[in-house]
């Protein structure tokens, strides 16, 4: 008999690493919002979801706002849209400086932005001025997670096709997360993937967990980079 799927519903955060640019037009006046075309950089292949055109946004703000305040205020922005949209707080991470966000997903057309602003602006949200960026950023998004744990350690998300989510047993400091990936990505035969860190809260504790964008269907693919990724953490380190 299979064994019944679980689905959770938790909190956490994702990390990874894009490259962000500037956007220029259909914005509030001297807004600073910067753009992500490319959200998953590891991964080429043909079932990139038509859906993120434009793609992740992040609007800069002038101070840090909490979890809680983000998320109440979009959620009475929701009643009033009426376009698409999810927001969640986050910050953003360059060489020199670090600025706190909201990242805007599912927008599917840049002439809703000024509007989706005007509400944020209307809630007490202050955005900051605008920069020329156009570089590579560390993004940590505080976030909710809906997935399915297919078997022990592994889930996939019940909101987003073809992502992925495997446990590890300890948290990976960013560069060596890279090497890691990059080390794996070296020793498959298919290395068509894109790779995030990221944590879900859990009544037992912090689940370190990777997320993983790739190809629906490749189950042993996902097992095998599972272990991978165990058999590096074993070997480098220490408990």
């Amino acid at each position: 008999m299979c064994q019944d799927h679980k689905v959770i519903e938790t909190a956490g955060y994702i990390k990874k690493e894009q490259k962000l640019t500037t956007v220029m037009n259909n914005i509030l006046p001297n807004s600073f919002v910067l753009e992500s075309q490319h959200p998953f950089p590891g991964y080429h292949g043909a079932n990139l979801p038509e859906k993120l055109k434009p793609g992740s946004l992040f609007l800069i703000l002038d101070k840090d706002y909490t979890f809680e305040e983000v998320a109440r205020i979009s959620k009475r922005i929701k009643q009033a849209f009426q376009h698409d949209f999810n927001a969640s707080e986050g910050h953003i991470y360059f060489k020199t400086s670090c600025y706190p966000c909201i990242r805007i997903k599912y927008l599917k057309s840049f002439t809703f932005l000024p509007e989706l602003q005007n509400l944020y602006k209307e809630h007490g949200i202050k955005f900051a001025k605008q920069k020329m960026i156009d570089t590579q950023g560390l993004i940590v998004i505080n976030k909710t997670f809906y997935v399915d744990e297919l078997e022990e350690g592994i889930y996939n998300d019940l909101e987003e096709d073809s992502k992925f989510y495997i446990e590890i047993e300890k948290d990976l400091p960013w560069d060596v997360f890279k090497e890691f990936t990059l080390n794996i990505k070296n020793n498959v035969d298919n290395s068509n993937f894109d790779a995030a860190e990221g944590v879900f809260y859990r009544k037992s504790g912090i689940v370190e967990v990777i997320r993983l964008y790739i190809c629906e269907g490749e189950m042993e693919k996902i097992k095998t980079i599972r272990k991978l990724y165990d058999d590096l953490i074993k070997k480098n380190i220490a408990n």
